[in-house]
């Protein structure tokens, strides 16, 4: 979805409502080659380029003129400047939004605290070099992603900004926040949801927005499929429920669980109660029909939130996948989501507890057991990388004040004040 560029000084964006008469997107190559005396021809090329963008405008506005005149001239400082282009969606970087990184992970993640866990490698068959895991300590374990230079990605009051966590995240019981913060990088407020997509309205005196994820539960997170837009339509994809309606909410006939050690009951109002004696471990399965588990939609991610007086006193999850046939072809016994083996085509999930020194009881809803259809697309990066001024001419149009502007821009890593 296009919409109006907006550049400026951090905590200075200005949305310039006119539409370019010309606008380039390239890349700074950096490619030489070179031709031995035998005729083979040899290239070298960087391992990232810098981005080179180019507006054109035809009778702008003298504000906007005006503008763009100062960054050019560096009268509010030398920069780097923001720049937010008319077609950039997803403005994490290209290589984090993937979940990877070239060098340190520090440069697209952080922790907010130590003992949140451990960002490192991936060790997954197949995985692509430099893609990054998070594994997360405990339940309110934060990570937050990062953008270098500066202490946030770049907002302006008013915006609409929407972030939604990594797939491997959304068939769990996450949250989601943005942290707003002044140009100085200095912390105001936060939203949040305890959900994997989270949309909010940028507060005034906010420059720039820190997105972060609560695991939700202990483990092991790849990070592919983050996506953070500002102004947009596009809802990345969400999880479905597999349970039934019934099943979901805890209602109906206690037959859609299986269990040892519990004794099912309905009390007045229609819920189902699952209670646990004394000293006595027990287990409850989700059962659907007759059949080994319930029906997989397609290939992707499988995990489960249950109630929360039911998950902490729960030990251990288990999710077995079966196919058509009901051949056994795998289990996860982690409460993180799973994916899926391929043939899969049903899911059986099943809650294990330990004895205790007290009873237990508890409805056994709100519950899911959600699937998310990992093969669909999600919107790649984009960025929004810090810029120079590397070109600027400026001239008068007809009639005056306005002006034909042309202003050149290119990505910059690292900048002084």
């Amino acid at each position: 979805m296009a919409r109006n560029l907006w550049i400026g000084l951090p905590g200075r964006l200005r949305e310039i409502s006119q539409a370019a008469s010309g606008f380039e997107r390239g890349a700074e190559l950096g490619v030489t080659q070179f031709t031995s005396l035998g005729g083979q021809v040899t290239t070298l090329a960087p391992q990232r380029t810098a981005r080179k963008t180019k507006f054109t405008f035809d009778r702008l506005a003298e504000d906007d003129a005006a503008h763009l005149d100062r960054l050019a001239r560096r009268i509010d400082g030398p920069g780097p400047i923001v720049v937010i282009d008319p077609v950039a969606r997803n403005l994490l970087d290209p290589l984090q939004a993937e979940g990877r990184c070239p060098g340190a992970a520090a440069a697209h993640w952080y922790l907010t605290n130590s003992a949140d866990g451990k960002l490192q490698l991936s060790t997954e068959p197949g995985a692509v070099p430099g893609t990054y895991t998070w594994t997360a300590n405990t339940t309110t374990a934060q990570l937050n992603w990062h953008r270098r230079p500066g202490a946030g990605f770049p907002v302006a009051p008013g915006m609409t900004v929407r972030f939604t966590l990594p797939k491997a995240w959304r068939s769990g019981p996450c949250a989601t926040r943005l942290h707003w913060r002044d140009a100085a990088g200095i912390y105001l407020s936060s939203a949040a949801v305890a959900h994997h997509t989270l949309s909010a309205t940028v507060p005034v005196g906010a420059a720039l927005v820190t997105p972060s994820g609560v695991a939700g539960e202990a483990g092991t997170y790849p990070l592919d499929g983050a996506v953070l837009t500002i102004n947009d339509s596009h809802v990345p994809t969400a999880p479905v429920n597999l349970l039934p309606a019934d099943q979901a909410a805890g209602r109906g006939a206690p037959a859609q669980w299986s269990v040892t050690g519990f004794t099912l009951a309905t009390d007045a109002e229609g819920y189902v109660v699952a209670s646990l004696p004394v000293n006595t471990a027990g287990n409850l399965t989700f059962v659907y029909a007759d059949q080994k588990g319930h029906p997989l939609p397609g290939p992707g991610r499988v995990g489960v939130a249950l109630p929360a007086a039911l998950r902490a006193r729960a030990q251990f999850c288990f999710s077995t996948f079966f196919d058509s046939a009901g051949t056994f072809l795998g289990m996860s016994d982690g409460w993180n989501s799973a994916p899926a083996p391929a043939r899969a085509t049903h899911v059986s999930v099943g809650i294990s507890f330990a004895a205790a020194a007290t009873a237990f009881s508890t409805r056994l809803g709100p519950a899911k057991l959600l699937h998310l259809d990992t093969t669909v697309a999600q919107l790649p990066g984009d960025g929004c990388p810090a810029m120079a001024v590397t070109g600027y001419t400026d001239a008068p149009a007809r009639p005056l004040p306005y002006r034909n502007i042309s202003i050149d821009l290119t990505e910059v890593t690292s900048a002084s004040d």
